[in-house]
């Protein structure tokens, strides 16, 4: 695969850019080398350039992103950046919630006007949880306005790292915009990683720093905490056995009486080393810090991107290119004129699947079961149980095996599958069918469906793994795989 080539803006120490290149190991789990290659990268941060230039091979501008000119930027398929975030911090105290109307927070604009001129396939834009209400809730649906504007489709998401193999309990915004339909029809953010993979404070600790005095709070410090605790609910101690809470650019000078994470040794409070802090955001141990102050350490390690995390975001979003290659898209239009009524009906009658009073659900294993996300204005028949058809998007795989389909099963996102229907038809239909919004030209795959039972007693969650929310797999695999 060629090289896809990537520009970064507010590059800091390069958390983001790690995470896109790969390469990389951390707590004994190898982070694969991607197809990705940084062309450009620029900060207005000389101590965070110092540390990026440190660590990769291409080096870092030191510059104001509004003074960059955007024609001499080489030639680059991504834009990534995670624009200035402290106005739209839920945490911002001086002043309250500026979002956008403060000088940082239109640096966003900057990343704007590059996609505007320059027109790359992708962008990946990261921010801060508090982006999502501030300016009581005008700022986002304002800067999602700007990127799709600028000629992209784009979606977005809150994650947390921890749910992504990151120590660490912090949420931030992912906006990714792609210039194509095609592209943005097969991504899908990456899905939680298993509770046995998720790390906690403990995978991260080094013991040796217990015997560093220099990160202990003094007894008057604490004493002062203590005083306080009731009333302040501060001295937020971390446990080994739990995630820590999100780390800041102000690390250094951690306070007892805030919302820092600190950790307790035998009674005593102490903050994390930079290396600590580091492990904390997931970046390697071969990364490297001491070329500047431990307080610079402190703010571009708390500044920046986890890398397992943008890495998990990159694979996803290489996933939906490969994916172009090999999944090809049903022509419906064929397909209603092949069969002009039905492409499938299942001869088997619903109530030899139906359970009985006393029996347990009766199905065929070895049948193939349609999984797909429940559309938002569907999601109350499906919980009912009441829906009696379901339709497709636009898009379908033609991969699918239609003439093999037998069962359909709901996903519903966050939750996952739980309820089996039977498919007796599939057929080419259209969206709404019979309502007065129904377009007669907005042709969908169509399956008229009964309910059978309740497969799981509670929701399971699977991957779907084809094509952004459309799998067929027998009833056996499908069980391999909850």
């Amino acid at each position: 695969m060629e090289k896809i080539k990537v520009a970064s803006l507010f590059c800091g120490c390069g958390g983001m850019d790690l995470g896109v290149l790969g390469g990389f190991s951390y707590l004994g789990k190898e982070y694969k080398t991607t197809p990705f290659e940084i062309v450009f990268a620029v900060d207005n941060d000389p101590y965070c350039s110092q540390i990026y230039n440190d660590n990769f091979d291409h080096k870092c501008l030191v510059k104001d992103v509004r003074e960059i000119d955007i024609a001499s930027i080489p030639e680059f398929d991504m834009l990534i950046g995670g624009f200035p975030c402290q106005s739209f911090s839920i945490s911002a105290q001086n002043p309250p919630r500026l979002g956008y109307k403060d000088e940082r927070g239109k640096l966003f604009f900057e990343m704007v006007k590059i996609l505007k001129e320059r027109r790359p396939r992708f962008f990946i834009a990261e921010n801060v949880k508090g982006l999502l209400s501030a300016n009581k809730g005008k700022a986002f649906p304002m800067i999602l306005k700007e990127f799709k504007d600028a000629g992209y489709f784009v979606t977005y998401k809150l994650l947390n790292s921890w749910e992504h193999g990151v120590p660490q309990k912090r949420e931030r915004v992912f906006i990714i915009g792609f210039r194509n339909a095609e592209d943005y029809s097969r991504f899908v953010f990456p899905i939680a990683v298993k509770a046995r993979d998720r790390k906690v404070l403990g995978n991260v600790i080094i013991e040796d720093e217990n015997k560093n005095e220099k990160l202990f709070f003094s007894e008057k410090a604490v004493t002062g905490m203590l005083a306080v605790k009731e009333k302040m609910n501060k001295g937020r101690a971390m446990q080994l056995d739990e995630p820590c809470n999100t780390i800041s650019a102000h690390l250094a000078k951690v306070s007892l009486n805030s919302t820092d994470p600190v950790f307790i040794v035998d009674g005593r409070y102490r903050r994390f080393s930079p290396r600590e802090a580091a492990r904390i955001q997931s970046f390697p141990d071969t990364f490297k810090l001491d070329t500047v102050s431990q307080i610079r350490q402190y703010k571009a390690i708390g500044n920046a991107v986890p890398p397992v995390m943008m890495w998990r975001i990159t694979n996803a979003l290489l996933k939906a290119i490969q994916k172009q290659a090999t999944i090809h898209q049903l022509d419906l239009y064929s397909v209603l004129e092949q069969y002009p009524k039905e492409i499938v009906v299942n001869e088997s009658l619903i109530e030899d699947n139906k359970s009985h009073a006393g029996d347990s659900l009766k199905y065929d294993k070895t049948k193939n079961v349609l999984i797909s996300y429940v559309k938002s204005d569907n999601i109350d028949q499906y919980l009912d149980r009441s829906a009696k058809i379901y339709y497709t998007g636009k898009r379908f795989p033609a991969t699918v095996a239609l003439n093999k389909l037998y069962y359909f099963m709901p996903y519903f996102k966050g939750k996952g599958i739980r309820d089996l229907y039977y498919i007796k038809v599939a057929r080419v239909g259209t969206r709404k069918e019979g309502q007065a919004v129904n377009d007669p030209n907005d042709f969908r795959l169509v399956f008229e469906i009964d309910y059978i039972g309740e497969l799981f007693p509670d929701y399971q969650m699977i991957t779907l793994e084809i094509w952004r929310s459309f799998t067929d797999t027998n009833m056996v695999d499908l069980f391999s795989k909850v």
